[in-house]
């Protein structure tokens, strides 16, 4: 193997770190993901959490990529988190070779076991695509994908799915539905086991509605046909650059109600409310393996802001 990885020596940290956090910031801003001052507020939280201590830190590492014939390539940056070893802000200055990706691979899996890891995940922006020709290929596979639809289109659909607030009556089976939900989903991710699973699950309902049904920003909804619930919805108002923004956290059509195009309907209710309440786009997060619901959203017109991408070692 040709292409070996080398500490980054203290004295260029600094250098290295203001180049890094501009290239984060301009990653975020391009794909959409936080396109103004949110970014650098997101960057400079991520680096504070990364490098408690500086060039010192333990659990963060800054690598040269070194090839002995060509010498220096680019860096990456790694850092542990649990049993995962995140690689963030991989950069070459050259084009890289096939080979040459393959032995960073090498490298890098190399070090994820010496520090007890079990998965390798990655972050991905959709015009990175030096990262991308680094994961594809290589066992790679998209645990999650943010996306976002903006601006919020005015769509002449006659619809029959007739959508309103959720009731105090509905909320208990809900809670309890979303949450068995949400755990499934995260653990056939394949990011938590299923016990962390559960637990992060009842976490996120908790931080998201602490006052249940009630709770401020929070917005539920029972979508019905000829008086037959057929699914649910539920969003989130919060600030994406300063400006409103909706984020669907939930959207399930009833097993038995599926293939009746419910789905897409729920969807344009989604859009009338968020713009009924003043948001101007809708994020949301769906897992990688749910391809049928990707397939929709992208038919929608939303857009791919960032993708988590996960091996296992």
């Amino acid at each position: 193997m040709s292409l070996h990885l080398t500490p980054l020596p203290a004295a260029r940290f600094d250098e290295w770190r203001a180049a890094s956090r501009q290239r984060l910031i301009d990653g975020n801003r391009r794909s959409g993901r936080r396109p103004g001052a949110d970014a650098v507020g997101h960057v400079e939280h991520t680096f504070d959490e990364l490098f408690p201590e500086g060039v010192a830190t333990s659990t963060a590492w800054v690598a040269s990529i070194v090839d002995d014939a060509d010498g220096e390539l680019g860096t990456l940056l790694l850092a542990l988190n649990g049993q995962k070893l995140v690689l963030l802000d991989l950069v070459f200055e050259t084009t890289s070779t096939d080979a040459q990706r393959d032995d960073l691979l090498h490298g890098i899996l190399q070090i994820a076991r010496d520090r007890g890891a079990t998965q390798i995940a990655m972050p991905l922006f959709p015009q990175d695509t030096a990262a991308r020709a680094f994961v594809e290929g290589r066992g790679f596979e998209v645990a999650s994908i943010q996306m976002v639809l903006e601006p919020l289109p005015v769509r002449e659909v006659a619809g029959h799915v007739d959508v309103r607030p959720m009731t105090a009556e509905r909320f208990p089976r809900f809670v309890a539905a979303s949450e068995e939900g949400f755990a499934h989903d995260l653990a056939e991710s394949g990011r938590y086991t299923p016990e962390e699973a559960a637990a992060e699950s009842h976490r996120q309902m908790l931080a998201e509605l602490p006052d249940g049904l009630d709770t401020e920003g929070q917005e539920l909804f029972t979508a019905t046909v000829a008086g037959t619930e057929v699914g649910i919805l539920w969003f989130g108002m919060r600030r994406r650059d300063g400006r409103p923004q909706a984020f669907i956290l939930d959207i399930e059509v009833a097993a038995e109600q599926r293939r009746k195009g419910y789905g897409r309907e729920l969807m344009h209710a989604a859009e009338r409310e968020a713009r009924r309440l003043g948001a101007e786009s809708i994020g949301l997060h769906v897992f990688g393996f749910n391809e049928g619901a990707v397939e929709l959203y992208e038919q929608l017109g939303y857009r791919r802001t960032e993708e988590s991408l996960l091996r296992d070692l």
